[in-house]
């Protein structure tokens, strides 16, 4: 995300409170639209379609929705890192006409593989043929629209990203209500569903404009399966990891069925969907100033090495990665940190304006810390992908996965009291083992630097 990065650290730079707006507003439309923005389109949506539903369609519909969500996200996550490095790889070798090519074929395989994730599903749901299509197609699109999000971050125009997820979730959340009152729940699902197409064709218009070529689709990024299948795995198991503890509440004995093989819990589902509202600074934050300073100086690093630089200047570049990584935790601890804590101290009138009943409430103060320590994880992960050490990423993301889940039943068996510490203690737990080879590796760069060079052989 660099590249759009420096792009959005223009707008910053004017310095009025306008031009720090409209950068907030762009990033988290850069960096976290489909969850942010569709949170708030689905919270609408609840408070606006409660009168023309009865209670038990309402929560089908909210179900089918998070649902669609989960498993996509799942279901994509063991790609998106192999397509990020990809995306990156061409971009870095300046092959722009690989870009789009790879982009088509992307967007074909996950159609297809939506489509047979999804279909078991399909045909085994005792519900109306219409909402189980539109329900499919949803499905399909929303998993298009996560893997599109990565190559939206090497387009040049950052607007024209904001406006698709307004157009697009203005015409959901319009249609689903238009549609909604004349045909029911068929009508809000499928009216929600057509805002996402709409949302969908619009980005990849903006990526087939960026990034014109004439070179035919290919299959060049499945040779990445076979050469970083250790990327397939992180992936993986860091996108269940975000959805474990739901997954267990949603199955687990305090689970409320909504209708076949569909279970929620809607205080803890609440609680958690609007935490994740308040890491909207942190995602700026990391955007515009983290991720550009880092690169900046990762960048300055390994040209010194490639440039034959003196050992002083190497150490030097590495020095300044160290303090840019510091400084990176430093700066989003005080202010994910600052609205963290008022959070905390305001969960209560937090609680009730987002109606949530006494228990979401209670899981809402330890889910504002868990969010704020999966942003903190979040960016250890991101730069141990930059120094490609794939077997400590590995490590993070299972204990992510395995703990949040374990935890999460510990929390269940222990009571009400303790619902939200397994989600919180997992992010505490793979963020302190990230940290741990973060700094371990940084300790030592210069050294595995130059030691992990292949050893070429003179005949």
């Amino acid at each position: 995300m660099a590249g759009i990065g420096f792009k959005l650290k223009s707008v910053f730079e004017k310095d009025t409170y306008f031009d720090t707006l409209k950068g907030v507003v762009y990033s988290t439309a850069v960096a976290g639209g489909p969850i942010f923005f569709s949170i708030l389109c689905l919270m609408l949506l609840g408070i606006f379609s409660a009168p023309m539903l009865s209670q038990e369609g309402s929560h089908l519909f909210l179900v089918t929705i998070v649902y669609v969500f989960c498993f996509s996200l799942i279901s994509t996550g063991f790609s998106q890192l192999l397509v990020t490095r990809y995306l990156s790889d061409l971009l870095y070798m300046k092959k722009n006409d690989q870009v789009l090519p790879a982009f088509t074929s992307v967007v074909l395989l996950t159609i297809t593989l939506q489509f047979i994730l999804c279909l078991p599903f399909i045909l085994s749901w005792d519900i109306d043929l219409f909402y189980k299509l539109t329900a499919l197609m949803l499905f399909i699109v929303i998993g298009c629209i996560w893997q599109l999000m990565i190559f939206l971050s090497a387009i040049r125009s950052y607007k024209a990203v904001l406006y698709a997820f307004m157009i697009g979730l203005s015409v959901s959340f319009f249609l689903a209500l238009f549609l909604g009152n004349k045909f029911g729940l068929n009508g809000l699902l499928h009216g929600y569903t057509v805002g996402q197409i709409i949302l969908l064709m619009i980005l990849m218009a903006n990526i087939y404009i960026d990034f014109k070529s004439e070179v035919k689709p290919n299959l060049d990024v499945l040779a990445y399966v076979k050469e970083m299948p250790l990327l397939i795995l992180v992936g993986l198991l860091y996108n269940m990891g975000i959805w474990a503890d739901k997954i267990v509440f949603w199955f687990g004995p305090k689970g409320e069925h909504i209708q076949d093989f569909f279970f929620a819990f809607a205080d803890y589902d609440g609680a958690t969907f609007v935490s994740f509202l308040t890491v909207i600074p942190s995602y700026t934050y990391f955007l515009v100033r983290v991720e550009t300073d880092f690169y900046t100086n990762f960048k300055s690093f390994y040209g010194a090495v490639l440039g034959k630089s003196s050992f002083n200047r190497i150490f030097e570049q590495k020095n300044k990665i160290a303090d840019s990584v510091k400084e990176s935790f430093i700066g989003l601890i005080k202010l994910q940190g600052t609205v963290t804590l008022v959070c905390v101290l305001f969960a209560d009138e937090i609680g009730r304006y987002f109606n949530l009943p006494i228990l979401g409430t209670l899981i809402l103060e330890k889910a504002f810390i868990a969010v704020f320590l999966q942003m903190l994880l979040l960016t250890v992960m991101i730069f141990l992908m930059y120094f490609d050490i794939k077997k400590q990423l590995l490590v993070v993301a299972a204990i992510f996965f395995f703990s949040n889940a374990l935890f999460t039943v510990i929390s269940i068996n222990l009571g009400y009291v303790y619902y939200g510490y397994g989600y919180l203690y997992a992010c505490l737990l793979a963020l302190i083992a990230g940290f741990i080879f973060l700094n371990k590796h940084l300790n030592n760069l210069e050294f595995r630097t130059f030691a992990q060079q292949p050893v070429v052989k003179i005949k």
